[in-house]
């Protein structure tokens, strides 16, 4: 029957073909997004803190998180100072930023980091050094 029919047969397996790139294709990004670990020492031991309330010092929430969600600087420098039940502390803030790359100019997110933000999640550089 297939052979009698040979444009139905091959919209019939190009469309079981899409099919299961597609599905293999969103398995693997869920798969990496949210069942694997993440690729530091020790995922289980990663905590991310909130500060509800008013905070002191910057009252810049941008894109970091909501702002009763996030810490300002003069506390994240108080907590490092103070004995705490951690491990290490790092903290980060997203930024805005113009890119240029052969000449195409594009808007990007970057990063700022603390300078023991690799170091408390146990990455090492390829090459090089870090912070």
């Amino acid at each position: 029957m297939l052979r009698k029919t040979p444009f139905v047969t091959s919209i019939a397996i190009a469309s079981l073909a899409l099919g299961i790139g597609a599905n293999a294709a969103i398995f693997s990004l869920f798969d990496q997004m949210l069942l694997c670990a993440l690729p530091v020492n020790d995922p289980a031991q990663l905590v991310n803190l909130a500060a509800p309330g008013p905070k002191q010092g910057s009252t810049n929430c941008g894109q970091a998180g909501d702002c009763d969600e996030v810490f300002s600087y003069p506390m994240f420098r108080d907590l490092e100072l103070w004995q705490t039940p951690f491990g290490g502390l790092a903290a980060h803030v997203l930024f805005g930023a113009n890119v240029s790359i052969k000449n195409e100019a594009m808007t990007q997110q970057g990063v700022f980091v603390s300078g023991s933000f690799f170091g408390v999640l146990g990455v090492m550089p390829a090459t090089g050094r870090l912070l």
